[in-house]
């Protein structure tokens, strides 16, 4: 029980297998090679703003403007595709733009004071606004075929998004559960006092974590030009809470300094699923938003029980050792 309460992203790959038998059990063709893969397809955009929302949230904070800035990397990229910028440069630049979007929630969070959720709501209308500006309202289409034709390639059965996608998401693994850089994160939002006190620098932190995020973001608007083939003002509208959604019930924590990439993109497997099993099912697929919200809310009760039940026995055992240590003091002073 204990190892289950440390590794909470294992309940969530749990309920994902749940998920696929129990659906597979009413529609066998649920687990056909050709919908798994279709379910992967689907779950890359959501995985990688479900990642950056992760690193955010670890570090105690909210980032609710992933949609508006993948909106917008994304019309800025699909623009300089259709003027005939070379792709890799047109990659180069919607990824630092991204990133470059997701630092001013950063900044306006650390130096600037404004609490997180208030900051993102702000650019999230700001960064929706200048897409609108841009497009005047109308989907840019027409990207290059060189490019769209990165969406239909396959490997060993998959598509080489997902592939992609997933060497992108296992570095950024690596980067939050193997770096200095990452037990910094997971420092500043466990105690962000403490850790300015043994010298990380926290505001540097927030403001990379946000730049992973926007980046992150970037990255799920060239997926998304690569499968549609086209994007509005509208892109991405509602997805925030999605892949927030997915962070926390894979298992990280919005108080912060706990979590893992691997249960954010879990997460987002499982509502990816659930979504897609409504259709098999033959639920209506306006649904989808009540089940992610029930979903949600299980998660967060059950993540509060879990928190309290884990400070419960941290206090206990420090209770324990206070105790221990005065019978040894008292033995010491009654010992002639």
């Amino acid at each position: 029980m204990r190892q289950v309460l440390k590794h909470r992203e294992a309940v969530t790959v749990i309920g994902v297998v749940i998920l696929f038998a129990a659906v597979a059990a009413v529609h066998p063709s649920f687990v056909s090679g050709g919908n798994l893969a279709r379910v992967a397809n689907s779950t890359v955009i959501l995985a990688l703003l479900a990642a950056g929302s992760a690193v955010v949230i670890i570090t105690r904070n909210i980032d609710v403007s992933v949609g508006s800035t993948m909106a917008l990397t994304g019309i800025v990229g699909a623009l300089m595709l259709r003027g005939g910028t070379p792709i890799p440069v047109a990659v180069v630049v919607v990824l630092a733009l991204g990133a470059l979007l997701g630092a001013v929630n950063g900044i306006g969070v650390t130096y600037g004071h404004v609490p997180s959720i208030v900051m993102t709501l702000g650019t999230l209308a700001a960064y929706r606004g200048i897409s609108f500006l841009i497009t005047g309202g109308y989907s840019v289409e027409n990207i290059p075929t060189a490019y769209r034709r990165v969406g239909t390639l396959e490997l060993l059965g998959l598509p080489v998004l997902v592939w992609g996608a997933v060497a992108v998401l296992f570095g950024v693994g690596l980067l939050m559960g193997r770096t200095r850089l990452g037990r910094h994160v997971y420092a500043t939002g466990d105690n962000l006092g403490g850790a300015h006190l043994i010298g990380v620098r926290t505001n540097g932190i927030v403001i990379f974590a946000y730049a992973a995020s926007g980046l992150l973001a970037a990255a799920a608007a060239l997926v998304f030009l690569a499968q549609i083939g086209s994007i509005s003002n509208q892109a991405g509208q509602g997805i925030e809470m999605r892949a927030i959604a997915a962070a926390v019930i894979g298992g990280v924590a919005l108080s912060g300094g706990v979590g893992t990439i691997a249960g954010a993109v879990v997460g987002a497997v499982f509502i990816t699923t659930a979504t897609s099993s409504l259709s098999f099912l033959g639920i209506p697929g306006f649904w989808a938003d009540t089940v992610i919200g029930a979903i949600l809310l299980v998660a967060l009760f059950a993540d509060a029980r879990v928190r309290a039940a884990l400070d419960r026995r941290r206090l206990a055992e420090r209770y324990r050792v206070r105790q221990d240590r005065r019978e040894l003091v008292f033995e010491g002073e009654v010992r002639p």
